[in-house]
């Protein structure tokens, strides 16, 4: 069935004058994001949190870096209700996870629960990246890698039947390894009236179909300007240097010498290396 589609050249460009306040989020959490000195929207959090707040289903394609995170978290943490919240008492999700966010890795799952724990610092609402022990003292939301969700769904750790908010962020990277399985297992263990939000940098047939079938009436947004398919950010400059293995040791040292360099990660692939 065809999505509508919000794609950001003139509508995000508005949406990016406007605070988070003006876009509709309560005053708990501008107050906390304020802190950080974060007050205007990205680009994709402009397109996203309207649609969000309102309740629908989202596909949001955008790339690692352009602030999406604080997209799906924002509206998430205003349908979530934390310990002694106004109207915490008479609600049966009380206590058990009401919002999820599924990831590929531990490290994503990490930054992830940073980010909602930084803009939910003025609510009660307790936010858990799944180890099983963290989940009997109680979460709201919950955020962790399939796999391991799995694992504690299988173990009765984790309830998942009062979750009205579900997450799946770098989608086409869950793919890549090789856990849709594991995700239509866990989208199955929820209820069906959710509201569902899918993030991916690309959209292969399979994410397609997975959202075509877990997500009602999804609004299609595309953060990212017409004709720049690449999966990074534009700002991000890629080099690279073709060298003989028995050369790498010096190539790298002499970048490590470059005059201006900041701070550097290097990624090898064995531990040896």
């Amino acid at each position: 069935e065809a999505t509508p589609d919000i794609t950001d050249e003139g509508d995000a460009a508005d949406l990016t004058k406007k605070t988070f306040a003006d876009l509709g989020v309560e005053p708990e959490l501008c107050a906390a994001l304020a802190g950080h000195g974060i007050t205007h929207p990205f680009p994709i959090q402009a397109l996203a949190l309207p649609v969000a707040l309102g309740g629908q289903d989202i596909i949001g394609q955008a790339k690692t870096g352009t602030g999406k995170t604080l997209g799906f978290a924002l509206p998430l943490l205003m349908d979530t209700l934390g310990p002694g919240e106004d109207g915490w008492d008479e609600d049966p999700a009380s206590g058990s996870p009401q919002a999820l966010i599924v990831l590929p890795t531990r490290e994503l799952a990490k930054q992830v629960a940073e980010e909602l724990t930084m803009a939910a610092a003025k609510r009660t609402v307790r936010i858990v990246q799944v180890y099983g022990e963290a989940l009997s003292k109680g979460a709201e939301v919950v955020v962790g890698t399939p796999g391991r969700l799995i694992d504690l769904m299988d173990r009765g750790v984790l309830d998942l039947a009062h979750v009205t908010t579900v997450v799946l962020d770098e989608a086409d990277e869950m793919l890549d390894l090789g856990f849709l399985p594991d995700v239509e297992k866990i989208l199955a263990r929820t209820r069906t009236d959710r509201q569902t939000m899918l993030f991916s940098a690309t959209m292969p047939g399979a994410v397609v179909a997975l959202a075509r079938r877990y997500m009602s009436k999804p609004t299609h947004i595309r953060a990212q300007d017409p004709g720049d398919e690449g999966m990074t950010v534009t700002t991000v400059q890629q080099v690279v240097y073709r060298t003989h293995a028995l050369n790498k040791v010096e190539v790298v040292s002499r970048i490590l010498q470059a005059a201006g360099r900041g701070r550097t990660i290097i990624f090898a692939r064995t531990k040896r290396t």
